[in-house]
């Protein structure tokens, strides 16, 4: 077994993160959703000893997620087993601790998995947490904890762009280089792989920057400058957003698909 550690600041107090683990509203809208997928059960019986049921519906195949409340102290602690039939008949427990910070919070959660599973569990939770953060909003909005706040989009196209560049260079492997045609695919794929390896380090980098500006003291501003040309710029900002969103939601689709066939040829 492997310990997984996630920490994540949110902007929103200890008591409103804490309260969304148990709010069933809020829950299927973070917790174990995926882009692809729907919510088409979420029970919480928020208790010591209760239970939740959440399903996600993929392509048309329900996946169960299920356990039990062990310890519940708001808004600190809340501790609670995970389990997954579909992919393992083992069960996991997953321990949170929410400390209050002059501005907003910080949750560390902490989980024992098969080690087998442990870099898919760190990234599972770190992108829950991610959504989680991004249905929450800040308690005092400030410019520090706006920029934080947004952080996450930067960061998962980072990571996004780390992957893909990763998957070109292991294409590479396959290519027979004594033909003139991969020989120059090869070329290709390793200059877009080290072109995306390095502008994913640049925008990890500046989402790590925002990240750390939620202490950013609130500045004087003059709210007489506000122009339409500010307004027209933040609804650009959100409309490509939503188109940003839009597209990776059909490439997941397709892609998941391809992976899908992937598995069960290999399997």
């Amino acid at each position: 077994m492997t310990g997984v550690t996630v920490t994540h600041w949110f902007a929103a107090s200890a008591e409103r993160v804490y309260d969304a683990w148990l709010d069933p509203e809020k829950v299927r809208r973070f917790l174990y959703a995926t882009a692809t997928g729907e919510i088409v059960r979420c029970d919480v019986d928020a208790r010591v000893g209760g239970r939740y049921t959440i399903v996600d519906r993929r392509h048309g195949e329900d996946v169960l997620h299920e356990g039990s409340y062990l310890e519940l102290e708001r808004p600190s602690r809340i501790v609670f087993t995970l389990r997954v039939p579909k992919y393992s008949p083992d069960e996991d427990r997953v321990t949170i601790e929410i400390t209050p910070l002059a501005n907003g919070c910080e949750l560390t959660l902490t989980t024992q998995t098969a080690d087998a599973w442990a870099d898919d569990t760190q990234r599972g939770w770190a992108t829950i947490l991610d959504v989680l953060d991004a249905t929450l909003p800040a308690d005092a909005p400030t410019c520090g904890a706006g920029l934080a706040q947004h952080a996450a989009v930067p960061r998962r196209i980072a990571i996004y762009l780390a992957e893909l560049a990763e998957t070109l260079e292991l294409h590479r492997a396959m290519l027979v280089l004594d033909d003139a045609a991969s020989k120059h695919e090869d070329d290709v794929y390793r200059d877009l792989a080290s072109s995306y390896r390095d502008i994913a380090a640049n925008v990890r980098g500046v989402a790590d920057r925002m990240s750390a500006q939620h202490d950013l003291p609130m500045g004087a501003h003059d709210e007489r400058k506000w122009t339409d040309e500010h307004l027209k710029a933040f609804a650009r900002f959100v409309h490509e957003q939503g188109a940003l969103a839009s597209v990776l939601r059909v490439a997941a689709t397709r892609d998941e698909r391809m992976l899908g066939s992937m598995l069960k040829t290999s399997g």
